[in-house]
């Protein structure tokens, strides 16, 4: 009953939408969430569509946005996220250290993944372009442990990496 208490408790403190300190129900560690918004854009501009996925700290959801004239955007998955360490990570990145751009020059097409990270009044667009970056993957990665199958996004980090090992 406590520990049922402990979890309703914290994700009122969480929605309240600051950072709060928040027990681990797994191990009693201390976890520091800040509140954060990613946005990972992924686009079929050829079938003239895109997928958004809107990560933060309480949520995610993935919308559909049509742009064709008169299509409207849906929502095509939505759900509720407790505290953990990978969103105790991910509310800890240092969107400073962040390059704008990060890309294998020696592949032209493939996975262009644009993500849009807000914390706070900050916010820095980042654009991967056949890279693994190791902020956005951790991202990613809880998004495809999250999602069904059809939903989740490409971005194998040994493939990603095995070619930029190859790029010389």
């Amino acid at each position: 009953m406590k520990r049922l208490f402990f979890i309703l408790m914290a994700s009122i403190l969480i929605s309240c939408g600051t950072g709060v300190n928040v027990k681990s129900p797994s191990n009693n560690t201390a976890l520091k969430l800040k509140p954060f918004k990613l946005i990972v854009y992924n686009a079929n501009y050829s079938m003239a569509y895109a997928v958004q996925y809107v990560l933060t700290n309480k949520s995610l959801e993935i919308i559909f946005k049509g742009q064709l004239e008169k299509e409207r955007d849906s929502v095509l998955f939505k759900t509720s996220l407790q505290a953990n360490e990978t969103l105790e990570k991910l509310s800890n990145i240092n969107i400073g250290s962040l390059q704008e751009y990060y890309s294998n020059p020696c592949i032209r097409d493939g996975s262009q993944i644009t993500v849009k990270l807000k914390k706070g009044f900050k916010s820095k667009m980042v654009h991967l372009s056949n890279y693994y970056q190791p902020d956005i993957g951790l991202a990613i990665e809880l998004i495809n442990g999250l999602v069904p199958k059809e939903y989740q996004i490409w971005y194998d980090k040994e493939e990603l990496i095995k070619d930029m090992k190859n790029c010389k």
